[in-house]
């Protein structure tokens, strides 16, 4: 019973700071004007993030957009073709795999256009194709949805989450400044208590979002290590596969009766 009683306070905390965020980040422009310039004159108190936690959050969001920088480059060397890039796919839609196209070119000009020898070496590189494709698709499979899971929904998810979290920071320093300036300028008891409460709203949702958002630069020294993990064993599958690449057209050449020259 204990439990369930504090489960619904906390989801009515959660509603409540959810709403006080969104009335902060709705302040009319005259309002924030307004409450910048009495800061700037002094008539309204203006409040600070600490230093400290200022710089942790601004480190936080430089490892956030480091961290998106290197996915995308690493995923470059398994997944390069724009249409599935840009849809965030893994593989590419049926048929335009790239290898799989060269394949079946390759089969068709060694079928259709050649005959003899030139028709035997397109059909042996149409087959090499036929490989690669296959090794690419399972590397793609495994390097991009597995191994860097964790990476690329840090740059997703909880990027999201980081910068509504920031965002929200910053507009409820505002709410704040300007709740404790209507409570300072209110008139009556009932002026006080009614600004009061919005000024003491504002406080906890700030409190908790700030907690919310230190929970994430807390979390920065055990997901370093995750990531640099991640980072080591996709290198060495894509590696690997680069590797099979080489081996697999080197192998034709060397069955052509061609010679691969060693640089």
């Amino acid at each position: 019973m204990e439990k369930k009683t504090n489960c619904i306070q906390n989801e009515e905390q959660k509603k409540e700071k959810e709403l006080i965020a969104e009335k902060a980040a709705k302040a009319g422009f005259v309002n924030r004007l307004y409450v910048n310039i009495g800061q700037k004159v002094g008539v309204v108190e203006l409040t600070k993030l600490e230093p400290r936690f200022e710089r942790n959050i601004d480190k936080l969001t430089s490892y956030h957009n480091l961290i998106y920088k290197i996915v995308n480059v690493i995923e470059l060397q398994v997944q390069f073709m724009p249409k599935a890039m840009a849809k965030k796919a893994v593989l590419c839609a049926p048929g335009e795999n790239p290898w799989e196209v060269l394949g079946g070119w390759l089969n068709y000009l060694g079928k259709n256009q050649f005959d003899g020898q030139h028709s035997k070496m397109l059909e042996k590189y149409s087959s090499a194709c036929g490989r690669i494709a296959q090794k690419e698709i399972q590397v793609q499979k495994r390097t991009r949805s597995h191994l860097i899971k964790k990476m690329r929904l840090y740059t997703g998810e909880e990027s999201e989450i980081l910068n509504s979290n920031v965002e929200n920071l910053n507009n409820l320093l505002h709410a704040i400044d300007d709740s404790r300036h209507h409570v300072k300028s209110s008139k009556t008891t009932k002026e006080v208590k009614a600004k009061g409460e919005t000024y003491r709203k504002a406080i906890n949702a700030f409190n908790e979002t700030a907690n919310e958002v230190q929970a994430l630069i807390d979390e920065v020294a055990m997901v370093v290590p995750l990531h640099e993990n991640e980072f080591l064993k996709f290198s060495r599958e894509a590696s690997v596969y680069h590797d099979t690449v080489h081996n697999s057209l080197s192998e034709v050449i060397f069955r052509l009766g061609y010679h691969v020259k060693k640089h």
